[in-house]
């Protein structure tokens, strides 16, 4: 009452969001109608201060079709509420591709109701236009970053520095071969007919089946090696600090009578490390299987296991590991990996496998086919040491990305800053440095141990700092640059 014989009144605001430790870009299909109109408005602002307002401009035009609407345009969402208002025939419309084992609906609603299922915070979501097909997941040729416009698929990421983490779940799909058989179902005798009341289960098993045998004329999928080369190569390139989670394909193996993991795609991954650009594989963290419900066929467990990590960076840090946390998911991984086969796997080529454990989905562990650091950082090591799982981590590769992005942030900061006697640039990376110590980031009982900056002598006009960290995991050091060339901070993971 005081307040109100006063004239004052009350506003209150609705708090700004955090910033989110892991945002991940996700790009699939989403057939059926588009609400362009029910784009939330902090959606629409965060896209313009990205810089996408071009292509806002470009691709929210009314008169665009309706299966091209939002197409190659990414769009933040905070909630699987959002995608279901903006995309609501996503998950009933059947998907233009089918196949025997993956069934007739696209893979995206479901990965983007695991992902935050599972913790995470935003997600810049691309819909890709199912017309495409592979090539609409995969950068077209030659990449301009300097025009968004031409950006495609995975390229799309150069518009979106804040993003560490892709997946593309519908690209999974596709890669699945139509005419791939599953496990046959076991013939049992017909029961009697007898009254039922409404609403009784028929069936024990109410996943979505195929209306008939007769499957759409597809064209085959992709050798998974020119997939995977595509997809690492677009990231070594323009994008370093990101990582990309890809299930390998499965092929039917005529001795165990079902689904297992494709040797095609593994001798791919062999042929990938062998050669002059293996070392880049350590971009992507290649998984399998997938997850298998009663509410659906088969689906991808990278929307899962994304949110995993994004939530997990959030509560525990970007640093630690998610492999034993179980997962938030509808289903079981399918087809199951015995214990054998998930060692083999592994340790080579290095893959990490999904399982059941007491009923809940797991990731064995987060292993990369290649170690996360660069080449120039292990170079003469003897080879017991070199074949330690520490440098074969996932979480090893996501932490080095932090750490870039942290440096690229701090450099937007000093972008005026071209004295090189300034103390501001070192001042801030030691406050950095020590604040990851203080989180567990780093080891050692005093900052001191945990990191050391050295201002190095460079080329006239360029300022650089050569830092050593030691992460508390099992690698001795990672060694990064941080440097400012023509008035542009930059960091980069250091080498011989």
């Amino acid at each position: 009452m005081q307040l109100l014989q006063q004239r004052i009144r009350l506003a209150p605001r609705v708090p700004a969001r955090p910033r989110p430790a892991l945002p991940v870009l996700m790009l699939g299909h989403a057939p059926g109608r588009v609400r362009v109109d029910r784009i939330p408005p902090e959606a629409l602002a965060q896209m313009r201060d990205a810089g996408l307002g071009a292509l806002l401009a470009e691709r929210l035009r009314p008169e665009a079709p309706a299966d091209a609407a939002l197409c190659q345009l990414p769009l933040p969402l905070h909630s699987v509420g959002e995608f279901d208002d903006i995309f609501p025939d996503a998950r009933a419309t059947a998907a233009a591709y089918r196949s025997r084992l993956a069934g007739g609906r696209a893979w995206l609603p479901q990965a983007v109701s695991d992902f935050f299922a599972n913790g995470g915070e935003r997600l810049w979501l691309v819909r890709v236009a199912e017309a495409d097909g592979q090539q609409g997941f995969l950068p077209s040729s030659p990449i301009r970053p300097q025009d968004l416009t031409t950006l495609r698929g995975l390229a799309l990421a150069l518009a979106l520095p804040e993003v560490g983490l892709a997946v593309l779940p519908d690209l999974e799909r596709l890669q699945i071969p139509a005419e791939l058989p599953d496990i046959p179902d076991v013939s049992v005798a017909a029961p009697e007919p007898r009254f039922l009341p409404c609403g009784s289960a028929v069936g024990a098993d109410q996943r979505e089946r195929d209306d008939g045998d007769e499957l759409p004329e597809v064209p085959p999928p992709l050798p998974t090696g020119d997939v995977l080369r595509l997809l690492q190569s677009v990231l070594a390139r323009f994008r370093p600090d990101m990582q990309c989670l890809f299930t390998l394909p499965p092929a039917y193996s005529s001795r165990s009578a079902a689904p297992v993991i494709d040797p095609a795609a593994l001798a791919a991954v062999e042929d990938i490390r062998a050669g002059a650009d293996g070392a880049e594989l350590r971009r992507l963290q290649l998984l399998f299987p997938y997850l298998r419900g009663r509410e659906h066929r088969l689906v991808s467990a990278v929307g899962a296991l994304a949110g995993l990590q994004a939530g997990s960076a959030r509560r525990r840090g970007i640093w630690r590991s998610v492999a034993g946390v179980p997962l938030q998911a509808d289903g079981l991984p399918y087809p199951p990996v015995n214990l054998r086969t998930r060692l083999e796997l592994r340790e080579a080529p290095g893959i990490g496998v999904l399982h059941s454990r007491e009923g809940r989905v797991v990731l064995d562990d987060e292993r990369l086919a290649v170690p996360a650091l660069h080449p120039g950082h292990y170079a003469g090591r003897p080879a017991e040491l070199i074949g330690f799982d520490g440098y074969r981590s996932a979480e090893v590769s996501r932490f080095i990305g932090f750490l870039q992005r942290q440096l690229r942030a701090l450099g937007e900061v000093l972008v005026f800053n071209l004295d090189h006697r300034d103390p501001r640039p070192r001042l801030l990376l030691e406050d950095l440095l020590r604040r990851l110590h203080g989180q567990g980031a780093l080891r050692g009982r005093r900052p001191e141990d945990a990191f050391s900056i050295r201002q190095i002598d460079t080329q006239e006009g360029t300022i650089g700092y050569e830092i050593e960290v030691a992460p508390a995991f099992p690698i001795d050091a990672i060694r990064l640059a941080f440097v400012n060339r023509a008035g542009e901070w930059r960091a980069e993971a250091a080498h011989e």
